[in-house]
Formats: C-alpha cells, sequence, structure tokens
C-alpha cells in the first residue's frame, strides 16, 4: 500500500483535507501531520513515518533529500491514482 504524507508548511491549507480524503478513497494510507513551521519538523516527521511521498502545502517547500515531494494536490493526486510507487522495485522497511 502507498503510504503518503500530507503537510501543510507555515499555514493552514484547506485542500489538505479534501487531497487526504481522495488518496484515502484511492487505497492510499494517509498520514496528516497539520501545520508545521520548520523544514526540520517535515524531514523528522518523514523519517519517523517512512513515507512513499510527502505533500507539502502552503508556502515554498523547503528541500527534502531523500523523499519524493509534490508541492501541489493535483500532483500528488495524478501520482496516486496512477499507482506508481517509487518503492515498486525496492519495497520500504514496512514490507520486508
Amino acid at each position: 500500500m502507498i503510504r503518503v504524507l500530507v503537510v501543510e508548511f507555515t499555514r493552514p491549507d484547506a485542500a489538505a483535507v479534501a487531497l487526504g480524503r481522495f488518496l484515502r478513497d484511492e487505497g492510499v494510507e494517509v498520514v496528516h501531520a497539520g501545520p508545521v513551521d520548520t523544514a526540520e519538523q517535515i524531514l523528522r516527521t518523514a523519517e519517523q513515518e517512512d513515507p512513499d511521498a510527502v505533500v507539502v502545502l502552503g508556502a515554498e517547500p523547503p528541500s527534502l533529500p531523500g523523499f519524493r515531494v509534490f508541492t501541489t494536490a493535483a500532483e500528488a493526486a495524478e501520482w496516486a491514482s496512477g499507482g506508481r510507487s517509487h518503492t515498486a522495485d525496492a519495497p520500504s522497511d514496512r514490507a520486508r
């Protein structure tokens, strides 16, 4: 199962809830971190949650090396509904 971390960076974004519902309807496991204030918080949450992708909504997102990052709900929805996962050939630790 694809796992996506949804983060609202620096300000709340109403699209986060709608995106979370859409992704769940597509069979994606969603972790909604809510609004966060720093790039460090996003990175630490991503490291703890081990997502296949991170969606950062709101202000210009920080660099998150090692993670597939989407900056719009539309990008994330298109990726998730296509059923593609960067772990298809090498599953994450959750699947090993």
